[in-house]
């Protein structure tokens, strides 16, 4: 049943991801279930504006063409460029998705979803290609006579937004009325420009030395532009959040956060429990829920078998699923390999890395044990899913992690999350009830959290099936993290009414 609110709030989401039409990570998971799950909530008018990728199969989505080679002007007011719009919908929901295309710049060869065909005489295309996006949305704001309350963009990519609104857009008076709202997923994103590509952005040198000043910098940091110019900002879980503001999280923006910390807060991602559901999934081979756990062990020894490992239903099956990156604490999982082995269990990684190196490290433990050790190298969701329906454990020793999902979605799947005390991670598992968590960076930390849920597994299965039906139990729903959304938007309204109340 939707709550009442006064109103039928106007929210904008501006995006370079959007689960299921084009899709690279988290992010796209964040605006394809967040909208759905805030229009179940309230009665809100949502509209989502993406880049038209060649990636995007617009006859699959129903995709119809309403706009045609209207002439925008780029940002610098020196060329015009024709732009098309295709209108179709978030599936299964009456949000309308627009995808906008222009003047090839997304070239037939292009193969993902963050490249473009843009002239190279750009200094960085993507962020350029974001900020001329996030221009032409606010021009299709005026063609279709549809302003928001509240504009939501993510992390760096159309991080101008509001610096937009704020210094081109406020002779309009409907313009002036725009909140926006900024999720931070990863901090560590900040692209810079040299001065001299402030023409290019759209803008002058001059607009951009109220933060030089306080970073005492002279580039333009398009993530510290916009914590510089947002009504409200978030971060993907409120330890993370906290984190940010110190030296050693806040990737030399931590005083600039300090500044805005009144506008800042963190909410935990949610996932969709109608996909993520045991006892539905369609990857789970046996389906099973919390009073039909023992049917759980049937999905490790299929697991087992698809792996080549051996089939056991005692020995404790251990999973990762994860990009193999250092962020994700890569280093420790290499230095417990030979312990898990020793202790007889075994393990499974599934991800991938941007280079070779550090995945060689599980495929060589793997040719070195492979009854015991299995290493899928690439990404496959679906299997993904098998894997969390076939494993006891989930391994997540991350150096930060600002969410994460695989621990939730493991939580889901009954599957005990084993993690380290940092960001979403110490928000979302709880020690001795729903997983195990450890503190320091180090392995003799990480083994010892490892050793502790091993032996709970092999000496006490009705405490090990209670913490398996804790975490089944957990609500991390996007219908929860709507609520919280929702607050964010009114704040950020009532934020962006003061501002302009101090400008009179």
């Amino acid at each position: 049943m939707k709550k009442k609110f006064p109103g039928n709030m106007k929210i904008l989401h501006i995006t370079t991801e959007l689960t299921p039409l084009a899709k690279a990570g988290g992010l796209g998971d964040i605006v394809g279930y967040l909208p759905k799950a805030m229009a179940n909530e309230f009665p809100v008018d949502i509209k989502i504006m993406m880049a038209c990728y060649k990636t995007i199969d617009l006859k699959k989505y129903n995709a119809e063409l309403i706009i045609e080679d209207l002439k925008i002007e780029l940002p610098d007011g020196k060329k015009k460029i024709k732009v098309s719009v295709w209108k179709t919908y978030l599936p299964n929901t009456e949000i309308p998705v627009y995808l906008i295309d222009f003047d090839n710049f997304f070239s037939p060869k292009d193969d993902g979803i963050y490249l473009s065909n843009i002239a190279t005489s750009y200094e960085d295309v993507p962020y350029f290609l974001y900020n001329l996006i996030s221009k032409i949305t606010l021009d299709l704001v005026k063609i279709m006579d549809w302003y928001p309350d509240v504009i939501h963009y993510h992390d760096s990519f159309e991080a101008l937004t509001s610096k937009w609104l704020n210094i081109k857009y406020q002779k309009h008076s409907s313009y002036r009325k725009i909140a926006t709202v900024m999720t931070i997923h990863n901090l560590a994103t900040q692209p810079k420009f040299r001065l001299t590509a402030a023409t290019k952005l759209g803008f002058k040198r001059k607009d951009f030395s109220r933060v030089n000043k306080i970073l005492k910098t002279k580039v333009i940091n398009l993530t510290a532009e916009a914590i510089d110019n947002v009504d409200m900002m978030n971060t993907v879980s409120p330890t993370y959040a906290k984190e940010v503001l110190s030296k050693k999280y806040g990737a030399g923006l931590n005083k600039l956060l300090k500044m805005h910390k009144k506008q800042f807060t963190g909410i935990v991602n949610g996932i969709d429990y109608t996909d993520f559901d045991p006892r539905t999934n369609k990857d789970t081979p046996v389906n099973y829920g919390t009073t039909s756990l023992y049917k759980k062990v049937e999905n490790k020894l299929y697991l087992q078998k698809k792996l080549g490992l051996t089939q056991s239903a005692e020995l404790p099956l251990i999973c990762a699923v994860t990009r193999i990156v250092g962020q994700k604490g890569v280093d420790l999982m290499e230095d417990v390999l030979k312990d898990l082995v020793d202790m007889g269990a075994q393990f499974v990684i599934l991800g991938s890395g941007y280079g070779r190196e550090l995945e060689k490290i599980f495929i060589k433990a793997e040719k070195e044990n492979p009854k015991e050790i299995a290493a899928e190298i690439g990404f496959d969701a679906n299997f993904a899913q098998t894997i969390y329906a076939g494993a006891d454990m989930l391994l997540m020793p991350s150096r930060y992690e600002p969410c994460g999902l695989s621990q939730i979605i493991a939580m889901r799947f009954g599957t005990v999350p084993i993690v380290r005390k940092t960001g979403g991670l110490a928000d979302t598992v709880k020690d001795g009830k729903t997983g195990f968590v450890f503190k320091e960076y180090d392995k003799n930390a990480f083994l010892w959290s490892i050793r502790r849920a091993v032996d709970l597994y092999y000496n006490d299965k009705e405490a090990w099936q209670k913490m398996q039906v804790n975490c089944m139990k957990e609500d991390f729903s996007w219908e929860k993290s709507a609520k919280k959304y929702m607050w964010l938007y009114r704040k950020a309204v009532s934020n962006h009414k003061n501002y302009l109340n101090g400008l009179k």
